[in-house]
């Protein structure tokens, strides 16, 4: 069980930024997916009354009425548990609207793919492409597989245990300061994947797409991830890369609250970045716009975070 000695958080009720955030966005998708509504994994694979898209718009609309209804009381005399679900649910809805958002992405504006951009950006920095010839030149080491899927991984664990830490040691305010700064990060980059598609080496380049993951050879981290990655369709998320971008905002967190451990996650955000291009999931100019992206988006997201505080004197 968790105690606090010290504890920071807010008294009284009201709204979070995080909440305002997270209302709008599911809002937003919510008449993303009333646009577009025939958003499906696979040709055909629509059922039902209505088309996929209609149940997923009431879904996400039916979870924007909840925020709006529930985050205002008062969570503060809780218990532990309930205040840590108040604080973090924002977390548990990240993966859902990134899924979507790479379905909606498929459909919106024709679902045109700038691959072929990214594809010659890489060519003209690098003067090959890097997402093909790192993978070719290492893929047999299996140490190194292991260590670039775990990498890769390793990003959703700390994009997950980082807003926490603060939380742990008593300190609400810094915890819900961070979470509404990646939902802000989230709004904005998922509302773009959905404009302006890129899909990654791994399914823009034919001979990657064919072979999937089957060359790489490595230990339980590689065959676990191999699966997961070859079950997911997780094409058009790829510019800006959401793993280089969080990362880094991550990062950001770390030396503001736990500074000691500030290297750790710089050498995290160097693997991730490897990895990404390793694995062939982004061209190497998508993890350059990741890190380009966070570095403007910090202040933005600092500025929105003071202004959705105003909302509640009590933040």
């Amino acid at each position: 069980m968790i105690t606090h000695t010290k504890i920071e958080r807010h008294d009284g009720a009201g709204y979070r930024p995080y909440d305002l955030i997270m209302a709008f966005i599911l809002s937003l998708f919510a008449l993303f997916s009333f646009l577009w509504p025939s958003t499906q994994s696979a040709p055909g694979s629509e059922a039902g009354f209505m088309p996929r898209g209609f149940l997923v718009g009431l879904a996400f609309a039916l979870l924007a009425l909840i925020i709006v209804v529930l985050a205002p009381r008062d969570y503060s005399r809780c218990h532990w548990l309930i205040r840590f679900v108040r604080a973090f649910y924002p977390q548990a809805l990240f993966g859902f609207l990134f899924m979507e958002a790479i379905k909606l992405s498929a459909l919106a504006l024709g679902g045109y793919s700038h691959d072929a951009f990214f594809a010659d950006m890489d060519m003209a920095v690098f003067g090959m492409q890097p997402a093909i010839s790192f993978s070719a030149a290492l893929k047999a080491l299996p140490w190194w597989n292991e260590l670039m899927f775990g990498s890769y991984f390793s990003y959703y664990v700390i994009l997950a245990i980082t807003p926490w830490l603060p939380w742990l040691r008593g300190d609400e305010r810094e915890a819900e300061r961070e979470i509404s700064f990646l939902s802000a990060y989230m709004l904005i980059v998922f509302s773009f994947y959905v404009f302006f598609r890129v899909q990654g080496p791994k399914y823009w380049v034919p001979e990657l797409a064919a072979i999937g993951y089957a060359d790489f050879i490595g230990g339980p981290i590689t065959t676990f991830m191999r699966s997961v990655l070859g079950a997911s369709v997780l094409s058009g998320a790829a510019f800006p890369s959401s793993h280089a971008a969080g990362s880094l905002i991550l990062c950001f967190f770390i030396a503001k609250t736990q500074r000691a451990i500030l290297p750790l996650y710089v050498l995290l955000m160097i693997l991730i970045s490897l990895s990404a291009v390793y694995i062939r999931a982004h061209w190497a100019v998508d993890i350059i716009g990741g890190l380009v992206v966070a570095l403007a988006l910090m202040p933005f997201m600092g500025f929105l975070h003071r202004r959705l505080s105003r909302v509640n004197p009590a933040l």
